[in-house]
């Protein structure tokens, strides 16, 4: 069956075709358009927690540096070739141990001539003594002179006295031969030589090298005046105080190390104290000259006001903030903060336990003022945040 259109019939077709399609996406555009506005002007949804309770000891951070107990630069005490070491570089030594040997031939010399100096003047002081005992004998007889009597008393002392000076001399001398060889005066680690063998030395040629103790170690730092009141307020001056240091590779070393040395005055350019804790360093795992970060505890305990690390925004040279919900807008609240403990920032000013902290959903939070759908935190997220610190 044929079907024939009139133009008229035929041009309305045509404009149905191009026109509707238009029409309907302008229309499905301008809904479509509605609908995302609205989704955008919805509230965004965010876990919103209170503030946290800890209850924690008292406790200050500081910047230390690993010291010997003992630090000796050994120097010749007495001229000479250096002939000898006894010792590898870096070797464990004893005290007492011989670690160098000048050439002793001249002090040797110098040795056996007082020896033979001390017989000539002992020899000379036996026979003044025997005419000051004779010419005692005689003068009872009236046989010789008073004066004469005087003249061997005065040659027997002029004779015990050179005894004497050469007695000393001869100490001198076997001290000085004694000094040829070099021993260690502490135990502990040899560095590198500083002067070989074959070089002339003296005791201005500066060290032959140094030993250092390792075991115990000091480690020194200094503590700002605010800390340093807050720790002596919580200790019995600093006696019971726990002192960690953090190693190199972000854990805290085993042995705790106590306070042994707190200065007598404050510095007057920094603002803090000089002070220092020894620890156990049987392992060796403490090296002189490292830098590390030291914390101390004492044993009061205080209750701190917590939020999470995770949740805060800014950083320590611009300042911390964090998002709370206040009748379902955004409100920014800017924390001082003064210590972290477990992942957690302990907030000194900004925030009270009352607050709804945003502590998931941060990212949603675009401006103060923006519309939230607050969450309260469920005990279940509590506890997986708990026990994966996220």
């Amino acid at each position: 069956m044929n079907i024939k259109l009139t133009r008229k019939q035929m041009a309305v077709i045509v404009i149905l075709v191009i026109v509707v399609p238009i029409v309907y996406n302008k229309v499905f555009g301008a809904i479509s358009g509605i609908l995302q506005k609205k989704a955008l002007l919805a509230p965004k949804e965010v876990i919103v927690d209170n503030p946290k309770i800890k209850t924690i000891n008292v406790s200050a951070e500081a910047t230390g540096r690993v010291e010997a107990v003992y630090s000796v630069d050994l120097v010749a005490r007495v001229p000479g070739f250096l002939i000898k070491k006894y010792f590898k570089e870096g070797d464990f030594v004893k005290k007492g141990q011989i670690l160098f040997k000048i050439d002793p031939k001249e002090y040797e010399l110098e040795v056996n001539n007082s020896l033979a100096s001390v017989k000539q003047y002992d020899a000379l002081l036996k026979n003044a003594q025997q005419e000051y005992d004779r010419a005692n004998a005689l003068i009872k007889e009236d046989l010789i002179s008073r004066s004469d009597v005087d003249q061997s008393l005065a040659v027997r002392n002029q004779n015990r006295a050179l005894l004497e000076a050469a007695k000393q001399q001869y100490e001198l001398a076997k001290v000085n031969l004694g000094y040829t060889t070099i021993k260690s005066p502490i135990d502990g680690r040899i560095g590198k030589v500083n002067i070989t063998e074959g070089n002339y030395v003296t005791a201005t040629s500066g060290g032959l090298v140094n030993i250092a103790s390792l075991n115990p170690i000091y480690v020194t730092f200094s503590l700002k005046e605010n800390d340093f009141i807050k720790m002596i307020k919580a200790s019995n001056q600093f006696k019971d105080v726990e002192v960690y240091v953090e190693l190199d590779d972000g854990k805290w070393y085993d042995k705790v190390g106590k306070i042994n040395f707190v200065d007598n005055k404050m510095d007057q350019d920094s603002g803090s104290v000089r002070m220092r804790a020894e620890f156990d360093n049987s392992r060796l795992w403490l090296m002189p000259g490292a830098y590390m970060k030291v914390k101390l505890v004492a044993p009061k305990e205080v209750q701190y006001i917590t939020v999470p690390q995770a949740c805060t925004k800014g950083d320590a040279m611009s300042g911390y903030y964090v998002w709370t919900v206040v009748d379902g807008k955004a409100v920014k609240r800017n924390i001082e903060v003064s210590d972290d403990i477990d992942s957690n920032w302990v907030v000194e000013e900004g925030v009270d336990l009352t607050d709804k902290i945003v502590v998931s959903g941060v990212q949603n939070v675009a401006a103060e003022g923006q519309k939230l759908k607050a969450i309260p935190k469920t005990a279940e997220e509590e506890k997986t945040t708990e026990t994966t610190g996220k």
